[in-house]
């Protein structure tokens, strides 16, 4: 499929501000050229305005997918009386029609927002994978390690059963890799945990955790090993050189926890708005992060506690919680944020989707003709303080064209929305 961008400002880097007018040529899933007088024949699309800013879509690092169902459940309460209270118990009904249906809506969900992928941390992965794949989105499939979840479905022994098919299914497809995801070091057993990191070293896949989001999840580990968390990971042998690990939340961790996941070169998938919203009461040290060399990734988390997807709105929280919680509005800038968005998790885990000559097309293309986007002093301000979902104008991943000017092209999206309204209260009152 030829594609042809006209008179668009391309965001090349976001560290120095470098927006350049230009066109770009897209050939057989390649961008094949990018520069002013670019041209092709007889392309099957064109988008042409010079109200259009392109860039890498954000990959989000941290989702739940599938926890779209539960958006709005239930609110405003602590967080293990929520999970315990009202969350497990639906999740406890998730079968693959609930899985599919759930990630379904996400999917229409991250594509309306401009999201190009999800390094998502769940069960049922392999379903969820399917649907990804399906719609035509990256997607990074953590497959959730929990003994004590989903016990009727086969409990752990289904989780690796899952695992493996999720290996499956990534090996079948450009889009999708594969990801082992134990729980948390305090719900998965030692041994568990100890497995999990064994079989990531041994099918070179990355994995994901939960770490430190909870200052009782901190205490319990002290109280028990005398250590934090990611430094109880470490001393269990969690870590391995030269792994890709993705780190969810670390709201509450220590300088020489961020010492540790700096020396492994970890990835935090760092979720401010749902940080916020269940009380967690710390703030995860971006700054101390990024200048040891572990690498920040903006996610959202599920939206049963966010409650969207949309990590435009993600970076403008992520930016004002820093700055309002370290007394300095300098220490994380409208460009950091927008690099942790846009460009860590591709250069850490995709570099051949970022958006150069030779790569395959990725790119996201915002409509800058809004009131709330208008006057430009400063390009990158405007998409970080100002920008939302909604000012997506078209969504181009691995060269297939999935949204062009706010339609849909890989979903059926009233059919989508009229399956959540006549399925889920069915689900609720189930």
């Amino acid at each position: 499929m030829d594609i042809l961008l006209k008179n668009v400002h391309l965001i090349a880097e976001p560290d120095n501000n470098t927006i350049i007018q230009t066109n770009i040529v897209i050939e057989d899933k390649i961008i094949s050229e990018i520069s002013p007088t670019a041209q092709i024949s007889a392309p099957e699309y064109v988008i042409e305005g010079k109200a259009h800013v392109v860039l890498p879509p954000p990959i989000n690092s941290h989702t739940h997918l599938p926890m779209t169902l539960l958006r709005g459940y239930s609110d405003n309460k602590e967080l293990m009386s929520w999970l315990q209270e009202d969350i497990w118990p639906q999740e406890g009904k998730f079968d693959r029609k609930w899985m599919t249906l759930g990630t379904k809506l996400a999917c229409l969900e991250m594509i309306k927002s401009g999201t190009g992928g999800a390094a998502d941390f769940y069960f049922h992965e392999s379903v969820i994978g399917e649907v990804i794949k399906k719609v035509g989105m990256r997607g990074w499939l953590g497959a959730g390690i929990l003994p004590s979840a989903f016990v009727d479905q086969g409990g752990l022994e289904f989780q690796m059963q899952e695992f493996h098919k999720t290996l499956k299914l990534s090996n079948e497809s450009s889009l999708l890799n594969t990801a082992i995801a134990p729980h948390s070091q305090i719900t998965v057993p030692e041994d568990i945990l100890i497995q999990t990191a064994d079989l990531a070293e041994q099918y070179k896949v990355p994995i994901m955790i939960h770490a430190s989001e909870t200052r009782s999840e901190v205490m319990n580990s002290e109280d028990k090993y005398q250590v934090p968390p990611v430094e109880r990971l470490e001393q269990i042998g969690f870590f391995k050189e030269n792994a890709k690990q993705i780190i969810a939340h670390c709201t509450w961790i220590t300088q020489r926890e961020v010492e540790i996941l700096g020396k492994y070169n970890a990835t935090i998938g760092w979720c401010p708005v749902s940080s916020q919203k269940l009380a967690y009461g710390g703030v995860t040290p971006i700054p101390e992060l990024r200048s040891i060399g572990a690498n920040v990734a903006l996610g959202t988390d599920g939206t049963a506690s966010n409650n969207t997807l949309d990590l435009w709105r993600e970076m403008r929280e992520a930016v004002n919680v820093i700055s309002a919680s370290r007394w300095d509005p300098a220490l994380y800038s409208a460009e950091n944020v927008l690099e942790d968005t846009c460009w860590t998790f591709r250069r850490n885990f995709h570099p051949e989707s970022l958006l150069k000559v030779g790569n395959c097309a990725d790119l996201v293309i915002l409509n800058f003709n809004s009131p709330h986007l208008q006057p430009i002093h400063n390009t990158i301000s405007n998409i970080v303080y100002a920008a939302n979902g909604s000012d997506v104008h078209s969504l181009i991943v691995n060269g297939t064209p999935l949204m062009i000017d706010r339609e849909v092209l890989t979903m059926d999206e009233d059919k989508t929305l009229d399956e959540i309204k006549s399925k889920v209260p069915e689900l609720i009152q189930s």
